[in-house]
């Protein structure tokens, strides 16, 4: 309730100060924000993004303000924002404290770990941004998707989501991660069953035989690199039933996003084609 009213009394105070048409100069700190800028059709807005943002190909050019943790006080400031978007990662400390001083608005949002999550952080971008009009367009299009997985019912899947595919040491995915975020998304249930991203040999993944496994793609990842470069997992259930299927990591890089939504979608889609095959 405290941070909606703050978001209500942000927006009017930059209709005060800007007009009512005007737009925030928002700088956004976090991929999955940038995403949600876009979604509500003010994008037009930015001023600045991080490392984590990535742009549609051929859009214009942005300046970068480096990574959301170590983030330059006097770089931001020069990009003169009314707004700052960011997770609570937002660092370092003194970042925040110059831009209070310099009496830029800071709107931190935890990572969306949940469609309800990323729905409430739709809402108060919009309200931050003044893009209220678009909300109800963008929050009924992440429901029809989530609808759309539900029907799907992978509930029977037993997913890795394997973040690194360094030979024999594999990076997994436990809970409270971006990848079990995505899992529990599609309805599946996570092989991982500890905390956080854990190493694991392949020896030990093909012993928990997952029946689809899921690769970050990030440079130098894909399903055919780790197969490659760990033969074993060919006879596990996922590479027999041809579910060793990639993830575009950048989506998931701040938590989910709507661009993870739509992966899920399509993931799910091709699975049921798959099966449909078979």
């Amino acid at each position: 309730m405290q941070r909606g009213f703050m978001a209500l009394m942000f927006g009017l105070v930059l209709a005060v100060s800007f007009g009512v048409h005007a737009q925030p100069r928002v700088i956004s700190t976090d991929g999955g924000a940038t995403q949600i800028l876009f979604a509500l059709n003010v994008d037009s807005a930015l001023v600045g993004v991080d490392v984590t943002s990535a742009l549609p190909e051929g859009y214009r050019s942005v300046p970068n303000v480096g990574y959301h943790r170590a983030l330059s006080p006097e770089g931001v400031l020069a990009l003169q924002p009314d707004l700052v978007i960011g997770s609570e990662h937002i660092g370092p400390a003194a970042v925040l404290s110059t831009l209070a001083s310099a009496d830029v608005a800071v709107l931190q949002l935890p990572s969306p770990d949940s469609v309800a999550t990323l729905k409430a952080n739709v809402q108060e971008i919009a309200q931050y941004t003044g893009a209220t009009d678009h909300v109800a367009e963008v929050i009924s299009a992440i429901e029809a998707d989530s609808q759309r997985l539900a029907a799907a019912d992978l509930s029977a899947e037993k997913v890795a989501f394997i973040l690194s595919i360094e030979p024999g040491k594999l990076l997994v995915a436990g809970t409270n991660t971006a990848g079990d975020a995505f899992i529990q998304l599609l309805g599946a249930s996570n092989i991982g069953g500890f905390d956080a991203y854990r190493t694991l040999s392949a020896e030990a993944l093909l012993e928990l035989n997952p029946s689809l496994i899921l690769v970050a793609s990030h440079e130098g990842a894909s399903p055919a690199r780790l197969v490659e470069l760990n033969a074993i997992l060919e006879y596990g259930d996922a590479a027999k039933r041809g579910r060793i299927l990639s993830v575009n990591a950048a989506n998931l890089v701040a938590g989910l996003s709507p661009g993870a939504i739509a992966d899920a979608v399509r993931l799910a889609d091709s699975l049921g084609q798959s099966t449909a095959a078979q």
